[in-house]
């Protein structure tokens, strides 16, 4: 049974698209631009919070986790993008520093275009341009969508989007109605991502474990049935 997950879920649009009526494939248009691919097992460091932005990374497959440190040291998760997502665009074009750190949670297949690169073909190329103000658009209207989801979903219905999210990074032909998966995220980073406290994280899992959806095993979550994860759907 396929899983119910959309790319309103925030988890990033497909690769192949009709760019202002033009058939267009992110990953052939790196490839002509000799730009290299390679995979990145989890937990590999992309660039760090602070640093002179040189290159920009575009998701093939995978998930990242993005974090931020404060002042005083404190770590704070603020976003976990996934495929057809370009990381630390912003930062080139307008020559910041990175403002958090990327980590793949995963392991990913990454396209890393340089920066000067980038910035000629936005400058350049028309096709190129729209389409990266198509990956932007689509980025303000998921992170819309994530502030709305704070004042109106529960912390249940949002940690079960998080599921899902994760889920559909899962290739198809891997996919069942009872999943063993474990979330490549530490529990306080989970709470973060859902704005919520460590310890109504675990009210909202006791509560899904008594009703027998999820359980916990050897450090990994048991979904017995992802149908009744509430899908963004169930949410509207």
């Amino acid at each position: 049974m396929e899983i119910r997950a959309h790319t309103r879920l925030g988890v990033g649009a497909e690769t192949n698209r009709s760019v202002n009526g033009t058939h267009f494939s992110a990953h052939r248009w790196w490839s002509a631009q000799s730009v290299p691919s390679g995979e990145f097992p989890p937990s590999t460091n992309l660039f760090i919070q602070g640093a002179t932005p040189r290159e920009v990374f575009y998701i093939e497959r995978g998930m990242v986790k993005l974090l931020r440190m404060n002042e005083n040291g404190q770590e704070l998760a603020v976003g976990m993008p996934s495929q057809g997502s370009l990381l630390g665009a912003a930062s080139v074009i307008v020559r910041e520093p990175y403002p958090f750190t990327a980590i793949t949670v995963t392991s990913c297949a990454l396209s890393r275009i340089p920066a000067d690169l980038f910035l000629r073909l936005a400058k350049s190329d028309e096709e190129f341009c729209w389409y990266l103000h198509e990956v932007h658009s689509r980025e303000v209207h998921r992170q819309a969508s994530q502030l709305a989801a704070l004042r109106y979903l529960s912390a249940r219905q949002r940690f079960e989007r998080l599921l899902l999210q994760f889920l559909s990074s899962i290739p198809a032909h891997e996919r069942q109605t009872s999943m063993k998966i474990r979330l490549p995220l530490k529990r306080w980073e989970i709470a973060q991502l859902l704005a919520i406290r460590p310890e109504h994280l675990s009210r909202v899992l006791q509560q899904i474990k008594q009703e027998g959806i999820l359980r916990e095993e050897d450090g990994c979550f048991i979904v017995s049935d992802v149908r009744k994860l509430h899908s963004i759907d169930d949410c509207d």
